[in-house]
C-alpha cells in the first residue's frame, strides 16, 4: 500500500461505520514508500480496530474472523514452489481439495484476465470503456478487480490512479505480483490434475497509479463521493447483497459520476440467499415476472438510496472462459451504464 494513496482515499472503518477515518498503525516492513506488511487502526474510540496489511494489501473487513476463515489459503500460500512440487502438492491434495479449487479457479480468471494470445476479459473491458462520455477521467474503483486486468487498464487510459478490490486474497495476491514484477504467472487446468504453467512479462503496465484493497463490496471503506467513477464487472451475481452493492456503487462515486455495471446474471448460490437475487427467482409476479434485467430497472427506478440512473444498455455481449483444454464456457453478458443522480 503506498503512502500516497493511503492519504489521497482516506479509507474508513468498515466494522463500525460512522466513517470514522483509519490511521497507520504498526508498520511492520516497507519498501520504496510502500507499507508491506503492517496494520491500519480505526480513529473511533469506541471501535479502535485493527485492520491488517499483508503483502501491501490493505484487509479492511467488518468480520476480518470470518474471512480468514475462508481465506487462510490463499494468505499463507507460497509463492516460490516450482510447478514440480506445485503437481506433487495437487496430486496429493486430491481433486476438488481447497488447494485444487483455488489453483483451478486461479486459472480460469488469470486466463480470461491476461493470456498471451486473446485474453476474453479485454473485450468486454472495451464495451464497459466504449459507454462513457469519453475517457475515464480522475479516480476510478474497480469493484470485484480479480486478477487486476481491469484496474491496470483504468489507471493507464486515465492517466490517474485506479483501485482495485476485491474479497478474493489469493487473486489479489498475483495481481499484486503482476504489479511488482512486470510478469504474469499461473497454472491453467489442462485435464483433471494436471496444469501446465503459463509465464511471460506484460510491458508498459502504469504501476505506481494502481492500489489493490481487499474488502467485502459490500462495505466499501471508503467515504460518500470518493471515486469519480466505478466499473463493477461480472460481481452483481457474486455479491451477498446484489442490491447492496448497488447502493455502495452509488455511494461512492461522487455525483454525476458514471458507473458501468456487467453481469451474466449467473446467480451464485454460494454468495446470497436466492431471495436477494436481482431476479431470477418470483417468475409469477409482475412486472419482472423473473426477468433480471426488467427487475434491475425496477431497483434502479423504486429504490432512491441507490442514487443511480440507468442511461444505457447493452445485452448478449459473449465472454468465454475457459475451464481447461477440453471446456469452454460462455456467457452473453449483460451492460448498463448508470449515472450518479446530482
Amino acid at each position: 500500500m503506498f503512502l500516497e494513496h493511503f492519504e489521497r482515499l482516506r479509507p474508513i472503518c468498515p466494522a463500525c461505520r460512522v466513517n470514522s477515518a483509519l490511521r497507520i498503525g504498526v508498520v511492520a516492513s516497507q519498501e520504496n514508500g510502500e507499507i508491506v506488511e503492517g496494520s491500519l487502526i480505526c480513529t473511533n474510540a469506541g471501535c479502535q480496530r485493527e485492520h491488517p496489511v499483508i503483502d501491501g494489501i490493505p484487509v479492511l473487513l467488518a468480520d476480518a474472523p470470518g474471512w480468514l476463515a475462508q481465506q487462510i489459503l490463499g494468505v499463507m500460500r507460497r509463492e516460490d514452489l516450482s510447478p514440480f512440487t506445485e503437481s506433487l502438492l495437487g496430486d496429493l491434495s486430491g481433486a476438488g481439495s481447497g488447494f485444487d479449487r483455488e489453483r483451478g479457479n486461479n486459472g480460469i480468471y488469470a486466463h480470461s484476465h491476461w493470456a498471451a494470445d486473446s485474453p476474453s476479459y479485454v473485450p468486454l473491458f472495451d464495451v464497459a470503456m466504449g459507454m462513457l462520455r469519453g475517457a475515464p477521467e480522475g479516480v476510478w474503483l474497480d469493484i470485484g478487480c480479480s486478477l487486476g486486468r481491469g484496474t491496470f487498464e483504468l489507471a493507464r487510459r486515465s492517466g490517474q490512479l485506479a483501485v482495485g478490490l476485491d474479497l478474493n486474497f489469493s487473486m489479489l495476491r498475483m495481481a499484486r505480483r503482476i504489479q511488482r514484477t512486470g510478469k504474469v504467472k499461473y497454472a491453467m487446468r489442462r485435464v483433471g490434475l494436471v496444469f501446465d504453467t503459463h509465464e511471460f512479462e506484460v510491458a508498459g503496465l502504469p504501476t505506481e497509479r494502481v492500489s489493490f484493497w481487499c474488502a467485502d463490496v459490500n462495505v466499501l471503506p471508503f467515504a460518500s463521493g470518493t471515486f469519480d467513477g466505478t466499473i463493477a464487472m461480472n460481481m452483481l451475481d457474486c455479491a451477498g447483497s446484489p442490491l447492496g452493492l448497488l447502493c455502495e456503487m452509488g455511494r461512492v462515486v461522487k455525483p454525476l459520476g458514471e458507473s458501468i455495471l456487467c453481469t451474466p446474471f449467473d446467480w451464485a448460490v454460494g454468495a446470497s440467499a436466492a431471495g436477494a437475487w436481482i431476479g431470477g427467482h418470483s417468475q409469477r409476479s409482475a412486472p419482472a415476472e423473473g426477468s433480471s434485467v426488467e427487475a434491475l430497472r425496477q431497483y434502479l427506478l423504486g429504490v432512491p438510496d441507490i442514487g443511480l440512473t440507468l442511461e444505457a444498455e447493452r445485452d448478449d455481449v459473449a465472454w468465454r472462459l475457459r475451464v481447461h483444454e477440453r471446456s469452454v464456457t460462455e456467457y452473453a453478458v449483460y451492460f448498463a451504464k448508470l449515472l450518479r443522480r446530482a
